[in-house]
């Protein structure tokens, strides 16, 4: 079979989406399948590995950690057309996603999508000006977005529950995780971590991921001071990078754990299982994620859990592994002091990490993944290009919610600009930062004008 894969986001990037796309890909190929990738460039990185097309992208500001790619279809179409894919499988619902949908509508293809995260909640995070506007049109695009989708994937059963609730497909829903690879876990190297990390003798914590606002990250540190103070040994061990670095940095000072946190920054993701192994517990205190990819990686390395009670952590611990908390900073202090402080349990719980990673196989998660395709490319074949139904009616309550959410993003964005522009540093930054996301910028506000004229012609 041959697969095209539409990505936002990939190698040298790290994330979530990146793993996933990346394990599959590798499992796919070692079953006798070719896998295509349409993916933004990103600076100067040169691809080591074949069938990797990129097109020219946006590159945002660092800390974001994302490229956009320029969305001019007609400079991929020989590239897609040349492929002759049996099914494209897009992992967005924006940017790259919209040409995946476009290209499948062309070409009379399955549209297969992998529903990675709570688009609405990031959404809400990552426009702080207008967070509820943010949300509303993120989630319409998104509802939209699934009826161009001939099968949708989600990471595990709490997501396809989402899914099915609040924007009821028309097409089949399936739970496929993120797989791990296995086999890598089988020479691991927690000594080298420690020695280097300086932590012989230390019960060390670790969290892995993007050091970002939605992760929670500030409700871990404050925990942490807890734990310190009765556990003086312990040390917590943060590897990843993000916007929200120096404010933590910045906390974790105010909380007299300057030399108790330790701030690895970015790390290959094939180090990250001696990370894994290194550590006596993983701690997870986000809400947001939909599966945690990195809480399946410490269970293969056999590191118990502690995490707060939210829709991934649930599914993936589901059978053991680890501690579920409530968001309660003393509750997660707690349960780690106790953990930390019964080795017995530790080692029982070590062991129970390692029986229920076996489930996150490659193997298996590909296996599902092809029949998840076959059942696309059939369903396409027995019905046809899908036409849309017809689009649901905007409310007027919505739609004068929507008229007042822009008028206030208007008028927050020009007083935080005037303001900004009266201090020479900022203006500087302004300027610069400006000119770098005009076009995404553009392309947004346009897809809110979409939402909005037809909001109004429902009306």
């Amino acid at each position: 079979m041959r697969i095209l894969i539409f990505t936002n986001a990939y190698k040298p990037l790290v994330s979530g989406v990146v793993t996933s796309i990346s394990l599959f890909r590798y499992g796919l190929i070692r079953a006798g399948h070719d896998v295509h990738i349409i993916a933004p460039e990103h600076e100067s990185h040169q691809d080591d590995e074949p069938y990797v097309f990129r097109f020219p992208s946006l590159d945002l500001p660092e800390k974001l950690n994302l490229s956009l790619v320029l969305p001019f279809k007609t400079t991929m179409a020989p590239t897609v057309r040349g492929i002759k894919p049996a099914v494209i499988h897009s992992q967005h619902p924006f940017v790259m996603g919209g040409l995946a949908a476009a290209f499948a509508r062309d070409l009379g293809l399955p549209l297969v999508f992998t529903f990675h995260t709570r688009y609405d909640v990031y959404a809400q995070r990552y426009v702080p000006i207008a967070p509820k506007l943010a949300g509303m049109v993120t989630d319409e695009i998104v509802r939209r977005y699934l009826e161009k989708c001939t099968h949708v994937i989600a990471p595990t059963p709490s997501v396809r529950d989402f899914i099915l609730r609040e924007y009821r497909p028309e097409v089949p829903v399936t739970v496929i995780p993120t797989p791990v690879c296995l086999e890598q876990y089988a020479d691991l190297q927690p000594q080298r971590i420690r020695a280097q990390l300086r932590l012989q003798q230390a019960e060390m914590l670790l969290y892995v991921g993007r050091l970002t606002g939605e992760k929670n990250l500030d409700f871990l540190l404050r925990a942490f001071a807890d734990i310190a103070a009765r556990r003086p040994r312990a040390r917590l061990v943060l590897v990843g990078t993000g916007i929200h670095e120096r404010n933590l940095k910045r906390l974790a000072r105010k909380l007299g754990l300057k030399r108790k946190v330790i701030f690895v920054g970015a790390v290959p993701h094939q180090d990250v299982r001696h990370y894994a192994a290194a550590a006596d517990l993983f701690v997870f205190t986000s809400l947001s994620d939909t599966q945690g990819l990195v809480l399946t990686e410490s269970l293969a390395a056999g590191t118990p859990v502690v995490a707060v009670r939210a829709p991934g952590p649930l599914d993936v611990l589901a059978d053991g592994g680890g501690v579920l908390v409530s968001e309660d900073e003393e509750e997660f202090a707690q349960a780690v002091v106790n953990l930390l402080g019964d080795r017995a349990r530790l080692r029982a719980m070590r062991e129970e990490a390692r029986r229920v990673a076996q489930r996150y196989s490659i193997h298996a998660t590909v296996e599902q993944l092809l029949t998840v395709y076959e059942q696309a490319i059939s369903d396409a074949a027995r019905h046809g290009w899908r036409p849309l139904r017809e689009q649901q009616r905007i409310s007027g309550d919505t739609w004068r919610e929507i008229v007042a959410q822009i008028r206030a993003l208007g008028e927050n964005l020009s007083t935080s600009f005037r303001t900004a522009w009266d201090d020479e540093e900022s203006r500087w930054y302004l300027q610069g930062y400006l000119q770098e996301v005009r076009a995404s910028l553009e392309e947004t506000i346009g897809e809110i004008d979409r939402v909005i004229q037809e909001g109004r012609r429902s009306n």
